[in-house]
């Protein structure tokens, strides 16, 4: 018995070594409205690329350093993004939140007509992007002192508008991966794995698929046949 206890500990602390080394960060997401976990929403380290998947209770780990980018994506809610750093955790774990789409689009006029909730989610946060973030486009010439009627527009080289293409290029990212979200979701994948739980998260996070496929692939069908297949990798692995 001794000795399992001590191999126990050895264990343990070999583990918290190489989350220590690895920096894994441990974070709860929850909407800001009913404080509900959200659950099965994407979250990605911009700079390393690695995505994970938020449990049943909204409780993600990903391995994030200092100055990195977390963004968050999930159906029904508005794409945001954090600058880490470690004074943002508490009892060493991060708390986020998400904030609900409303579908209130202002002046946009919208039919649902032939639009899928991705379709109108993704209209709400790309109106709501470009009023708050992108609100003008300034083309990269335009005729300023040149006298010759064409010139380079050097505000296209500033600061600022490149900042504004790095949010664009932010929003692309999330865009995707809430296109991801949309057309692989738990419910589906439940469907035809009978997989819940635990196991459902597990499964999502190894075998999400990529956006490039999942515009090549455009039918139900193709997902199912994709489930079947990851399925017996995961049950064998498992």
């Amino acid at each position: 018995m001794r000795i399992s206890i001590s191999l126990l500990l050895v264990l343990l602390f070999s583990f918290a070594v190489q989350a220590q080394k690895k920096n894994m960060v441990v974070g709860v997401l929850t909407d800001s409205s009913t404080k509900e976990p959200v659950v099965l929403a994407s979250v990605s380290n911009l700079d390393t690329k690695k995505t994970v998947m938020t449990n049943s209770r909204g409780i993600f780990k990903i391995e994030l350093n200092n100055d990195q980018v977390l963004s968050f994506a999930a159906v029904g809610y508005y794409f945001d993004t954090v600058n880490f750093h470690q004074k943002l955790l508490k009892n060493d774990t991060l708390f986020l939140e998400l904030e609900p789409l409303v579908r209130s689009l202002g002046n946009v006029t919208v039919t649902a007509r032939g639009m899928n909730a991705y379709q109108l989610d993704s209209i709400e946060r790309r109106t709501d992007f470009m009023e708050d973030i992108v609100n003008y486009k300034i083309p990269p010439v335009s005729g300023s002192n040149s006298g010759a009627g064409i010139a380079l527009n050097i505000d296209h080289f500033s600061r600022k508008e490149k900042n504004k293409r790095k949010a664009m290029a932010f929003f692309e990212t999330n865009e995707r991966e809430a296109y991801i979200n949309y057309r692989f979701p738990p419910a589906l994948v439940t469907k035809y794995s009978g997989l819940k739980d635990e196991a459902l998260h597990m499964f999502m996070q190894l075998y999400r698929p990529s956006y490039t496929w999942l515009r090549a692939n455009k039918t139900e069908e193709d997902i199912k046949y994709y489930i079947n297949d990851k399925l017996k990798e995961f049950n064998k692995n498992k």
